[in-house]
């Protein structure tokens, strides 16, 4: 019988290839196996086809087409390993010329997309994206209400236990399969159909929040250099323009926003338009340019009066909170925040690198800088935080807890644009030079997460269509349009009520689901094994056994555990928001039907999962029996594996081709 294999492309008797019953498949692509290349890669053999960075030895027989042949190749690699191979058996049948009706011309389509012209592009884009909003304005408060450097300690163990697999996985399932989000999880689970949509429709969201500040921050720096003073109510008066506006009545729309708004709008359109060749650059500059603001900021802070105090005092350690289950969950949950992980920003920028780039390395560096960034970002609002306190702007006595303290420091844009600007900056001289600078901190970072969120949205759109990729820069303008009419949602005097529930109520606890979706994936159809072995081979090191068996425990075990728990919790904190009210006192409440919009927001990301779920296993089968059907829905697909096959097709080419090189000689 011979029917459309929904999960392998074709039958395996069609196309130039076929199969024999117990013996697995021999494949033009030269692996023998059944599902996916691992299978015909007994004691790690598709880790040895690799290139060669050393001196090694190659014993080949060539055969003809048609014919079989046996390869068999030993190399020694220039970290110092022996790697050693006995291919599969090939069967070539006149690859020269394909049949019509090959999927070689659309392995061909898909592999014409772009790439980064160099390795520290893409470290620096990362590098731009993970250096996140949260970090700024809401981790600081956080470690305030949890215990000050004990909680701050228990990020940093967390940031290496749990943000630094996370990170290098993303890093991996772009890389390895160089696929867009939307494509990567249909190949590598395709019961997760819907997990590349869902994390589109979040990347749209908070592009939509990251703009709307970029267009708040704009108009502020506006106001500070030209007025050259903080003046009071800058944030509530003189930005947003508020007056008696609410979530009922939003107001109308303010045209020097709109003005502004245009402008951001059009900047983020010329930087990004240029795609790989523009974004890594823009984020070269941009990654020591917020160093140095936040280092000049931080010094300026604890140079001022009541600055080391304020230090002193928040991180005033609490350590019988360590044996608090709440206090390490919500860590956690500030690690996946704080990286921006679980949104596929990381995993579309990786798809434009090398299949053999060393990810491993660009994810140490990342961590460890996003260590030195929360260091001095904590720094920086501790101390303005001292300086309010030592001007008696504010008094914070007895009011640690949740969410006593919120209601007096506010925590985001609130805790920014009032608390550390209008009232700490402003008692320091030259007040609006340094607020101005704060403002440009804040306008870069937002300028780099909405690179990323871009990158989400536009790579799945074109890899849907890859004809249409000469066109990105018309397809991101459209984007872009399409962000800019939500946000002038944003720009009416009560935007800031509209921006408050859509943080509140969507904006980061489904990054959690979908980095527990994400590591389940892999472990469940790549298997840790595999994972292990890839990453080794991708990034040309070899890893060490106790790096490797520590990493499988994390992702097999400690990440699902501490990820499903912390999604309990933040779940369960959302649902009692509403009764406490923290920035009340910054006149933002919602009305009687604010909550229940608000949790139909909520299931706005997670219902392209569900949807695609049923979909796939009741009417995905399309002719194939129903219980191969839902097994295979669990197992990757060779589209995934990809990248892969190719890289072996290269390996093995250059290796005949040199071997032909030495037999003329």
């Amino acid at each position: 019988m011979v029917y459309k294999n929904t999960y392998h492309g074709y039958s395996d008797t069609e196309y130039g290839y076929h199969g024999e019953q117990g013996h697995g498949t021999e494949h033009v692509y030269g692996y023998q196996g059944g599902h996916g290349p691992h299978h015909a890669q007994a004691d790690g053999g598709h880790h040895a086809h690799q290139e060669e960075y050393g001196a090694g030895s190659q014993q080949v027989v060539i055969g003809v087409p048609g014919l079989h042949f046996q390869q068999t190749t030993q190399v020694q690699t220039s970290w110092g390993v022996n790697a050693s191979y006995n291919a599969s058996t090939y069967r070539v049948q006149n690859p020269s010329t394909p049949p019509d009706g090959s999927q070689q011309n659309l392995l061909k389509l898909e592999a014409d997309v772009e790439r980064w012209p160099g390795e520290s592009d893409f470290l620096a884009s990362t590098w731009a994206f993970t250096l996140s909003l949260h970090s700024l304005w809401s981790l600081p408060i956080v470690i305030i209400q949890h215990g000050g450097l004990v909680f701050l300690l228990i990020y940093m163990l967390l940031l290496a236990i749990l943000g630094a697999p996370l990170l290098l996985l993303e890093m991996f399932l772009g890389q390895y399969s160089g696929l867009a989000p939307i494509r990567v999880f249909r190949h590598l689970s395709p019961v997760l159909t819907g997990l590349g949509l869902a994390m589109c429709i979040q990347a749209a969201i908070r592009a939509v929040l990251e703009l709307g500040v970029l267009m708040w921050m704009g108009q502020g720096m506006f106001r500070l250099f030209y007025h050259q003073k903080i003046s009071e109510g800058l944030f509530s008066q003189d930005i947003l323009n508020r007056e008696d506006a609410s979530l009922e009545a939003l107001g109308t729309v303010s045209t020097q926003l709109l003005l502004v708004l245009g402008i951001a709008t059009l900047t983020v359109f010329v930087l990004v338009v240029a795609g790989t060749r523009s974004v890594g650059k823009v984020c070269m500059v941009t990654v020591p340019a917020c160093f140095m603001i936040i280092v000049t900021l931080v010094i300026r802070a604890c140079l001022a009066t009541g600055g080391p105090q304020g230090v002193l005092t928040f991180l005033h350690p609490d350590w019988s909170l360590l044996k608090e289950p709440t206090i390490w969950l919500e860590a956690a949950s500030q690690v996946v925040f704080s990286l921006q992980l679980g949104l596929g920003a990381i995993t579309a920028y990786s798809r434009y690198s090398k299949f053999r780039h060393n990810i491993v390395r660009d994810c140490t560096i990342v961590i460890v800088s996003h260590l030195v960034w929360v260091l001095l970002a904590v720094l920086l609002t501790f101390s303005l935080l001292g300086v309010a306190l030592s001007a008696e702007t504010i008094s914070l006595t007895g009011v640690s807890a949740v969410p006593a303290l919120v209601s007096v420091t506010g925590h985001g844009v609130w805790l920014a644009a009032i608390t550390l600007i209008e009232t700490s900056l402003a008692t320091i001289s030259y007040g609006w030079l340094w607020a101005g600078l704060f403002f440009i901190l804040l306008v870069l970072v937002s300028i780099t997460s909405l690179f990323g969120y871009l990158e989400v949205i536009t790579s799945s759109l074109l890899s849907q269509r890859p004809s249409i990729l000469p066109f990105k820069p018309a397809l991101t303008f459209t984007v872009l349009a399409l962000i800019f009419l939500m946000d002038l949602v944003l720009a009416t005097q009560g935007g800031i009520h509209v921006y408050h529930l859509l943080l509140t109520y969507i904006s980061n606890w489904p990054t959690l689901l979908f980095s527990l979706l994400t590591v389940l994936a892999t472990v469940l159809c790549h298997s840790t094994d595999h994972l292990m072995k890839d990453l080794s081979s991708m990034s040309k090191i070899s890893l060490p056994y106790w790096v490797t068996s520590h990493l499988s425990v994390l992702y097999f075990s400690v990440l699902p555990t501490f990820l499903t728990i912390s999604l309990v919790q933040s779940l369960y904190t959302l649902s009692i928001h509403h009764l406490a009210e923290p920035l009340s006192t910054f006149g933002l409440s919602l009305p009687h039907w604010g909550m229940p919009m608000g949790w139909s927001l909520a299931f706005l990301p997670i219902s392209p999962i569900v949807f695609g779920a049923v979909v796939h296993c009741v009417w995905g089968a399309r002719g194939v029996p129903r219980l191969l059907h839902l097994m295979n829905s669990v197992k990757s697909t060779e589209r995934w594996s990809r990248n892969e096959r190719l890289e072996l097709e290269e390996t093995s080419g250059d290796i005949g081709q040199r071997n032909e090189n030495v037999s003329t000689a």
